[in-house]
């Protein structure tokens, strides 16, 4: 029986070691396809390393970009609202300036409205005055004449001819115009 036994049991150790040799190459198989997987996954992990790494500093450039467009709309922001308040201040300025010149010309004008009725009316005086001085100098010479016709000249002894007569009653009423002017000047200035 131990005769029998022994090639049972070699057969035996030989089918144990096969399926133990069956199994170690499995194992090993498998031991190197994992070591195969752990590679191929250590080169995705740094591939995937390496682009986060990548997107990182594009994250950070793209963070400092932002902070100086930020900064820089800032900058701007502020440079147009003040030229908005400075081109408000200058357009309030030059309105007020406008209004107060036109109150200033409309003044202006109103004045020399009245200052212009005014004229009309010492022009129409002085006219009404001038013809009632030419009505009473045709009155005059006619006078002149019938009182020179009529030997009644003793009112104007002294003085040789019509003309003399005529001219100082002229140069009276001259003068006594010219006052009144000054005086209507005078009264109106």
């Amino acid at each position: 029986m131990a005769a029998e036994e022994a090639p049972q049991a070699a057969d035996h150790y030989k089918a144990e070691i096969e399926r133990l040799s069956k199994e170690l190459a499995e194992t090993t198989h498998e031991k190197i396809q994992a070591a195969e997987y752990g590679l191929v996954v250590l080169e995705e992990k740094l591939t995937l390393k390496q682009h986060y790494d990548e997107l990182e500093a594009e994250y950070d450039g793209l963070k400092q970009e932002l902070e100086q467009l930020r900064e820089a709309f800032g900058q701007s922001f502020s440079i147009h609202r003040k030229v908005a308040e400075d081109g408000e201040t200058r357009e309030e300025t030059l309105l007020q300036e406008s209004a107060s010149k036109e109150a200033y010309y409309l003044g202006k004008i109103l004045e020399m409205q009245n200052e212009l009725k005014q004229s009309r009316a010492v022009v129409t005086n002085v006219q009404a005055e001038n013809e009632r001085l030419t009505a009473i100098v045709q009155d005059l010479k006619e006078r002149w004449r019938s009182d020179c016709r009529g030997g009644r000249l003793i009112e104007y002894s002294g003085m040789r001819s019509e003309t003399q007569v005529l001219s100082c009653f002229c140069l009276s009423l001259g003068i006594r115009l010219l006052v009144k002017l000054c005086y209507v000047d005078l009264h109106y200035i």
